[in-house]
């Protein structure tokens, strides 16, 4: 019974789901590739329950019934699935319909009306991610110096106009893998999220562009020590918005965990942290109003 309430509050997470300019996504006339399958990270498999029941009983009884059974939450948060594991869906890839456009989709960095500073999203991530007290300019709303172990190419950086803030999975892949489905607070929500220390990264300005919007597929770091983190990365991202990830996307980032010698432990992520996730965009929906 456990087992089958473990399986099923796995499927209640995915339903709390508050569902940059050539690259991989743009063939030669500019449109997006299409395919007939696509995968995402899944959620069904932690690692520690693999021989769970694989069929699925409605998330939100398996809900309710898990609160009333603090000894099975536990257990459920202490699940840790597999990045590596994925699910295929053999569903049309790529057909958005309007074409992507980043201010209109997205739109720019916000002012979060949480946060006491003038700082907009780029401003904080900027002193987040700073090792040393940054300095400000004379209104106080705008970040000049700090110091950034920049992960990229591996080097520091002190002068915030080198720094660019890179959306680790970018603007435009996130939005032909799942994003045109949303509506616009939501994607403006995902621009701004801060609710972990990945998703925004103050990053080298011109590797920056070197990345774009490119996938694991066309642009790896040339900082070869940070390539397993940076895989690690970009599939937390998928699996915490749901975003797909095209069969070669899927099979690039296969080879290149083996590759790198990845420790598969850089590759788990606990149902407590995807939870967290989670109610952190529920809770964030109207951060962009």
């Amino acid at each position: 019974m456990i087992r089958k309430l473990l399986a099923g509050a796995l499927v209640s997470i995915c339903a709390l789901n508050v569902h940059a300019e050539i690259s991989d996504y743009e063939d030669i006339n500019g449109n997006n590739p299409r395919f007939d399958e696509y995968y995402t990270v899944s959620t069904q498999s932690p690692t520690n329950l693999h021989d769970a029941p694989k069929n699925r009983m409605d998330p939100w009884i398996a809900a309710q019934e898990l609160f009333d059974s603090s000894a099975v939450i536990g257990e459920i948060k202490a699940a840790v699935i597999s990045l590596l594991h994925f699910d295929h869906h053999n569903e049309d890839y790529g057909n958005v319909g309007q074409p992507y456009n980043r201010k209109s989709h997205f739109g720019g960095w916000i002012y979060p009306s949480h946060d006491n500073s003038c700082l907009n999203t780029r401003g904080l991530v900027l002193a987040r991610d700073s090792s040393i007290p940054v300095t400000m300019n004379s209104s106080g709303c705008s970040v000049v110096s700090g110091q950034w172990a920049e992960p990229y190419t591996g080097k520091t950086v002190t002068q915030a106009s080198e720094i660019q803030i890179d959306h680790f999975v970018p603007l435009k892949n996130a939005y032909v893998s799942g994003a045109h489905k949303w509506n616009y607070s939501k994607r403006c929500l995902y621009a701004n999220f801060m609710g972990n220390n990945f998703q925004l990264l103050a990053t080298d300005g011109p590797e920056n562009m070197r990345k774009s919007d490119n996938t694991p597929e066309r642009y790896m770091p040339p900082n070869r020590a940070y390539s397993c983190q940076y895989l690690a990365q970009w599939l937390k991202v998928k699996l915490i918005w749901d975003l797909g990830l095209t069969p070669p996307e899927k099979q690039v980032v296969e080879n290149l965990v083996q590759q790198n010698h990845c420790d598969p432990k850089q590759f788990q992520y606990t149902v407590s942290e995807l939870q967290t996730q989670k109610r952190l965009m529920v809770d964030n929906a109207n951060l962009c109003h």
